[in-house]
């Protein structure tokens, strides 16, 4: 199965598909978006939720999981800390944690946010479970784990290997010749 982020006129839903587009069938159905969605290693979703069923329609933008089929739906970290979008959450190999990028506000552009690990094991509402390890005032997105102590994250200037403690090395930059590129999802 693929999971796909599916974007009409007013709303983002993740769908499943067999093969090639076949048989797509939508998972979620929250009233916003729904996305940056990653497999853990338990076969669930960790995705982001643009959460304000009763709530204020701009500061909840939390991590949610949910079984391929679209099944239990909950809070995976975070629903009760406004003012954060947590993106692009990927599991760390061999881990029960996630790293995500912690995008201030209602988010910035290009998801640049502050890379944190997440140790989901002491529930979803425990703010000490979010551990930044990007640098203050360093906002890099689209982090991928290579280990608890190794990740690769990406920001304007290029592509940087980061270590547990934020100190971050620069592996390769956009070429020169085209300025205006910048650098994406790192793998």
């Amino acid at each position: 199965r693929r999971f796909v982020n599916w974007w009409n006129s007013r709303w983002v839903s993740l769908y499943a598909r067999q093969g090639r587009g076949r048989a797509m069938r939508m998972i979620s159905s929250n009233n916003d978006h729904d996305n940056t969605p990653w497999m853990l290693p338990d076969g669930r979703i960790v995705y982001m939720r643009w959460e304000y069923v009763d709530r204020s329609q701009v500061h909840l933008h939390h991590l949610w999981s949910m079984y391929p089929d679209g099944t239990g739906q909950m809070v995976y970290f975070g629903n009760q800390f406004p003012d954060t979008a947590m993106l692009d959450a990927k599991p760390i190999p061999g881990m029960n944690k996630v790293v995500a990028s912690f995008s201030p506000g209602h988010g910035r552009p290009g998801h640049m946010g502050l890379t944190t690990v997440i140790d989901p094991r002491t529930g979803p509402d425990k703010r000490a479970a979010g551990k930044r390890i990007s640098r203050p005032g360093r906002y890099y997105r689209d982090p991928y784990p290579i280990s608890e102590q190794c990740f690769l994250v990406a920001d304007n200037a290029g592509i940087h290997v980061m270590d547990g403690q934020g100190n971050t090395d620069l592996l390769c930059r956009p070429s020169s010749e085209q300025p205006v590129l910048t650098c994406h999802e790192p793998r």
